[in-house]
């Protein structure tokens, strides 16, 4: 309803009250201290209202002004509330960002790196998981992470570990992206690196030497190697090969065993010396760490001579490169007799060092070739190992000897497997474990066509692929291919079976072992039985018992203690097992054990072992054997001592009494006494007794005695050891007499 409606418009709704303005100037205008309700009750009851003034434009705008400006006021109170007491959103910051790896080595991996994740929001944030992307993303390999299927609090952070191992030279790139439940996933960052290697250059990459006379040398030729690469170039070796390389000489070699720094060269030089007419050649080649193969430098040289021409239809027999273990090929070449009259006498053979090539037929040796007749040499190359070989055909004659060179490559597919097993370690039976992936790289010389990829062994159900990208691939020299799998535990204990990479130019499979086990606890003491042997009474002896965890999961002992007839025979006295503790895997704990038997006998008694393994005593006997108390005996020897006649005043020499404990305690000295009607004539020396308080049992000391007579005639006294010994011989008779005069 309006202020324009007539009053009792609407069916059902209250009759509204009728409202007007008081006046506030002029007549009319309520005497002072008088409320509005004074002014109603003054008013005659009967007297009408006067009629209602209508509001302006002006007040209405006025009015809205007013409200539009409180609901302002109210609105930027409120953000001012929600900026000061409202929680941020979730944040995620990289440190560092971006990540820079660093320069790294082709193919070798780098140290491992942590990139930190913080929640700088103040709300929580959900993580769900990281992914690798980029142009270069499988070169960066995440080695761990703790950020994944967690929630991370407000300024709580976590790690990722990542390593490069750059595939190529030059810049590598990729990038990290955090994936999560909150506005700004996805968070990413960029990673970079820069791989690097050497390369070996070298100049020139052939030397023709031209035509020399046999056994003349030619001027030295100079061969430059450079460093192009941009690591440091290691150079092992530098070597002649090929089947005429005793016809060229290096000298002034500064290359070999030298490391070149990027941009650094190092030379040496040839010389041709012609050992034989015909055509000669070798190349040098070079060992080192370099990326790419290092060229060979072809040698090339021609030994002439004078006497009868024999023309060969090729100089050199290059059979190429052929796959070990393949059918044998051959080639021939023809002796063609240029001269004026014939030729006979030739002989046909192989220089030593034949190796893979064999003469297979000849027409040449045992017969006399006219002029203008040719004969003919079937040689073949049988490859049995990977690698050039090279060997020389000589072709001689009563004026010299004719060389063909021979030459050819075993080329073979050589698979190269980054890990030789995959150690998944222990889980629990039935669970899944993160994969792991296997890169296969052939770095052989001929392609290897993989056949498939298999898991074999006992326990192959227990690993399954999870990505193969090697079965039915033709793999290049170079090329790599990777497949990952993924180990299920199929029971408890150890899991083993191997990954075969199989392919029909390899002789031998390829082949990664995996290992993982089912975790279980499995309690082993270092005692099946403990054995504490003869113990005397009032005596005890102590065993410590190691418990180990043998299994792959935490082992929880709960209690031990001892069950005997007599509880004082056998004690639990404690130890790290006790009273409760968890074990983990490969980790032990100990438990002390006391006999001291209260009787002479054979005793026994039990350990009982409350525990959670699945495997391991939880009762192991205790045996003892009580003997008697320990106690020492007395033994002395020589029991007589006879110095014999000795001038009266004059001493002795020394005579020795040995005493030995015969019993199973200490002997303990009391005191060491002489008696008898002449005991001032003996004289008791300090020796071993009187030095030790106690003699253990099984040992023994000695006492001396000195005889100088103070009378002639008989003299005698006893030597009285007074000891704690239980039982024995404690007295010594000592024996002398006296002479008057001297003599």
């Amino acid at each position: 309803m309006t202020d324009r409606d007539p009053p009792g418009k609407g069916s059902g709704r209250r009759e509204p009250r009728e409202m007007w303005d008081l006046p506030l100037r002029g007549e009319g205008r309520p005497t002072p201290g008088l409320r509005l309700d004074d002014v109603d009750r003054v008013a005659p009851p009967t007297a009408q209202p006067p009629p209602r003034r209508r509001r302006s434009a002006r007040d209405r705008e006025v009015l809205r002004r007013r409200a539009g400006a409180a609901l302002a006021v109210v609105l930027l109170l409120a953000a001012l509330a929600y900026l000061l007491f409202w929680p941020s959103p979730p944040k995620a910051v990289y440190h560092p960002a971006p990540m820079s790896m660093g320069q790294q080595r082709v193919g070798s991996p780098g140290e491992i790196q942590i990139l930190s994740v913080t929640n700088e929001g103040e709300r929580p944030m959900p993580v769900s998981g990281l992914i690798l992307r980029g142009p270069a993303a499988g070169e960066f390999e995440l080695v761990s992470e703790n950020c994944s299927a967690r929630q991370l609090a407000s300024l709580e952070s976590c790690k990722i570990e990542l390593r490069l191992t750059p595939a190529a030279v030059g810049s590598r790139e990729a990038v990290v992206e955090l994936n999560g439940d909150f506005r700004q996933a996805p968070v990413r960052v960029e990673l970079d690196g820069t791989g690097i290697a050497p390369m070996l250059q070298v100049s020139p990459e052939e030397i023709d030497f031209g035509s020399r006379d046999v056994g003349s040398a030619s001027r030295a030729s100079t061969i430059t190697v450079t460093n192009g690469g941009t690591a440091p170039l290691a150079i092992e070796a530098v070597e002649l090969r090929g089947a005429s390389r005793g016809d060229f000489r290096r000298q002034r070699d500064r290359c070999t065993s030298v490391s070149l720094q990027a941009g650094e060269e190092c030379s040496f030089q040839m010389v041709f010396s012609p050992r034989a007419a015909g055509r000669r050649s070798a190349e040098v080649s070079f060992t080192s760490d370099s990326l790419a193969a290092a060229p060979a430098v072809r040698l090339e040289g021609k030994g002439k001579w004078s006497g009868p021409t024999l023309a060969l239809s090729r100089d050199s027999l290059d059979f190429g490169n052929q796959l070990v273990g393949s059918e044998a090929t051959s080639l021939s070449v023809e002796v063609t007799n240029r001269h004026a009259a014939a030729v006979s006498g030739l002989s046909v053979r192989l220089l030593e060092g034949a190796g893979p090539f064999a003469i297979i037929r000849q027409t040449c040796s045992g017969r006399s070739i006219a002029p203008g007749e040719a004969c003919r040499i079937e040689v073949k190359f049988e490859v049995t190992r990977e690698g050039p070989s090279a060997s020389i055909l000589a072709i001689g004659h009563e004026a010299g000897t004719l060389q063909v060179e021979l030459t050819g490559r075993g080329v073979a597919p050589r698979l190269f497997l980054d890990k030789e097993r995959l150690e998944f370690g222990s889980a629990l039976v039935g669970a899944e474990v993160s994969r792991q992936r296997i890169v296969v790289s052939n770095e052989g010389t001929a392609v290897a066509n993989l056949r498939g990829v298999v898991i074999e062994g006992q326990d192959a159900a227990a690993f399954s692929k999870r990505g193969d990208g090697c079965s039915k691939k033709a793999l290049r020299p170079g090329d790599r291919c990777a497949v990952e799998i993924e180990f299920r535990p199929q029971r408890v204990g150890g899991h083993q079976a191997e990954v075969v990479f199989g392919a029909s130019e390899l002789r031998d499979a390829a082949r990664v072992g995996l290992l993982g086990s089912g975790a279980a606890p499995r309690l082993t003491l270092n005692l099946e039985m403990v054995e504490f042997g003869n113990v005397r009474r009032n005596t005890s002896q102590d065993i410590h018992l190691t418990a180990s965890n043998r299994g792959n999961a935490d082992l929880e002992i709960r209690g031990a203690r001892v069950v005997t007839e007599v509880a004082s025979d056998f004690r639990l006295l404690g130890g790290s097992c006790l009273p409760e503790s968890v074990v983990a895997p490969g980790e032990t704990c100990t438990l002390s054990l006391r006999f001291s038997p209260g009787t002479e006998g054979r005793l026994t008694g039990t350990l009982e072992l409350e525990h959670d393994g699945l495997t391991g005593p939880r009762r192991v006997p205790l045996g003892g054997t009580g003997l008697p108390p320990p106690t020492p005996q007395i033994r002395v020897s020589p029991r007589l001592l006879e110095f014999g006649p000795q001038p009266v005043g004059r001493r002795t020499a020394i005579l020795t009494v040995t005493i030995r404990n015969v019993g199973t305690g200490g002997l303990e000295f009391g005191s060491f006494d002489l008696t008898g009607p002449a005991r001032d004539d003996f004289r008791i020396v300090p020796a071993t007794c009187q030095a030790v308080p106690k003699i253990l049992a099984g040992s023994d000391c000695t006492i001396g005695v000195r005889f100088v007579p103070s009378a002639a005639g008989q003299r005698r006294a006893t030597l009285e050891v007074r000891s704690n010994a239980f039982a024995g011989e404690s007295t010594v008779e000592l024996v002398g007499s006296g002479l008057r005069g001297g003599g």
